[in-house]
């Protein structure tokens, strides 16, 4: 592949679709078959070996909290994690938000927030990363949480409410706006109007397709004076 990937996610969400009944993992210093529900984690994995480990720094650590970092140090820490990377994958996960916290106490949109931005970096510049969101399907095995198929008008429904302000601002965000019309609704038409292109898990991991929907996010954000880009957090 030859890019190396940072992948944003929400370690403990287990609002997803079920991978197996058991883990083999450390449990109190001891390796051991533990009985629990799938979290975004075992997602994580799985991407993990389909990509390469040597290719991916990971984000969120367990029970790694914002709380113990001031805003210097997290700034810090992300450059340790994100800069030698040039691709960003945002897992999109149903219970990634925490609604009783704002966006800067949250590790995602930090991630986003770096991932978008020019940094200095002693001697080297940290450029803007390209970001793919890949969405997971939820407990019941549903990708109806984000997305709605609209057949009568051959358009989906993106929920973008659901998601973090940093990462519904970057999507639908193309500056030169075409729309068609159907049902009262208007629809884009350009092929990208996004500048963070989401893809369903399902078809992301379907043989060396993660390949191509990479590719396309680099190339989209090679096209980056084309789109409103937000890189601050409100």
């Amino acid at each position: 592949m030859g890019r190396k990937i940072f992948v944003s996610y929400k370690y403990k969400d287990e609002n997803v679709a079920k991978l197996q009944d058991s883990f083999y993992e450390e449990v109190n210093n001891v390796m051991q078959w533990n009985y629990r529900n799938t979290r975004v984690r075992d997602y994580v994995d799985l991407l993990q070996d389909k990509i390469g480990s040597d290719n991916i720094n990971l984000g969120e650590k367990d029970g790694e909290s914002l709380d113990d970092f001031s805003d210097e140090q997290i700034e810090t820490l992300l450059k340790q994690r994100i800069r030698q990377c040039s691709v960003t994958i945002v897992i999109i996960s149903k219970g990634m938000k925490e609604t009783s916290k704002t966006e800067k106490e949250q590790w995602i949109p930090w991630e986003i927030s770096y991932s978008l931005r020019v940094v200095p970096t002693g001697g080297n510049t940290k450029q803007m990363n390209a970001v793919l969101g890949v969405v997971l399907p939820d407990e019941n095995g549903s990708y109806n949480w984000y997305y709605t198929s609209n057949p009568e008008c051959n358009s989906i429904t993106h929920h973008t409410g659901q998601l973090f302000k940093i990462l519904k601002d970057n999507m639908f965000n193309i500056l030169e706006k075409e729309f068609r019309e159907c049902n009262g609704s208007k629809i884009h038409i350009k092929d990208e109007p996004s500048f963070i292109k989401t893809v369903k898990w399902d078809d992301f991991m379907i043989g060396n397709n993660y390949n191509t929907y990479i590719d396309k996010a680099v190339e989209i954000k090679d096209d980056e004076k084309s789109y409103d880009i937000h890189i601050n957090l409100k």
